[in-house]
């Protein structure tokens, strides 16, 4: 009998097992993978290896790493989890699952996998294109900002996830055994199939970008301006640029932003200083004046203001 279900167990697998490895990304592997039977994760270099682990452990607690170790290697962003339980009410988990991924439907125009866990939960899985950084914790804070935005649909979104690029996700079609007395027998199950596409994260790393750069340079609160009323001459100076379609650099851009919001400017008479930069978009600049207002950002001390205007790309 149970040789009969390993067998059903890996026939499934090895199915769905380019569908599984274009989820995750390739090259495949090297990749870490744990089951019951190992006792902890261990580093697995083959698809054959993979189902050897897997049978000897009968498909019990099954295992991937979300990023391969190549990935992780490069500091190359592939992939966006997200875990939903909810241990006293699973179908809220489900729900909250299946609501996140009908937002990231509308947002990226991809369709991503959703699982059941088996037990308490749901799973998300949205494959992005490739993103790559300098350093392993650069990924890691990306990852973080784009998990972080579906932290409002909900309690059951497991906070613990949230920047583990190294996490493991559940394999399916393999037991869960902290549910094998359930009427689910603990199988982790398939509920909704990944559409093939992969999102393109690009705007959304502009904004995690200008986030940090925000952070970085923009004056502490308390920091007053140089002249006690009205704009002063260096800011002048760059929105006469921008008026005129001379390109700003990113500081420059900031610069004016934050005094035109210290001195009571609307939202509109803000875009309207940028509308005839080439690469204007409306649509973006009212969200970094959203975000700049909602942050509290302050002027530029007057000092560093006028290395801003010295700048040039």
């Amino acid at each position: 009998m149970q040789v009969q279900k390993d067998e059903y167990i890996r026939k499934l697998i090895e199915e769905k097992f380019d569908y599984i490895e274009a989820l995750l990304g390739s090259p495949f592997f090297p990749r870490k993978a744990m089951t019951k039977a190992t006792h902890g994760q261990t580093i697995v270099y083959s698809k054959n290896k993979l189902l050897e682990i897997f049978e000897e452990a009968h498909f019990q607690d099954c295992f991937l790493a979300t990023h391969s170790e190549l990935d992780k290697l490069e500091a190359r962003l592939r992939v966006i989890f997200l875990d939903f339980d909810n241990s006293t009410n699973i179908v809220c988990a489900i729900n909250q699952a299946f609501k996140v991924a009908e937002r990231i439907r509308n947002e990226y125009g991809v369709k991503p996998h959703v699982q059941f866990s088996g037990s308490k939960g749901a799973h998300v899985v949205l494959p992005v294109e490739p993103v790559e950084f300098n350093k392993i914790e650069g990924t890691k804070a990306f990852l973080t900002f784009l998990q972080r935005k579906f932290l409002d649909e909900g309690p059951s979104l497991d906070k613990q996830t949230i920047g583990d690029i190294s996490r493991l996700m559940r394999v399916p079609f393999t037991i869960n055994t902290k549910a094998l007395n359930t009427p689910s027998k603990g199988v982790v199950k398939v509920l909704q199939e990944w559409d093939g596409n992969y999102a393109n994260v690009e705007s959304s790393l502009e904004f995690f970008e200008l986030k940090k750069t925000m952070l970085k340079v923009f004056a502490p609160t308390g920091t007053k301006m140089s002249t006690k009323k009205g704009i002063r001459k260096e800011v002048l100076e760059l929105i006469e640029k921008s008026r005129k379609g001379i390109h700003l650099t990113h500081n420059q851009r900031l610069a004016i932003l934050f005094e035109l919001i210290a001195n009571s400017y609307t939202d509109n008479e803000i875009v309207d200083v940028f509308k005839n930069q080439e690469d204007f978009d409306e649509k973006k600049t009212r969200y970094f004046i959203s975000h700049a207002r909602n942050q509290g950002y302050r002027p530029f001390v007057t000092e560093r203001l006028k290395e801003i205007v010295k700048e040039a790309d």
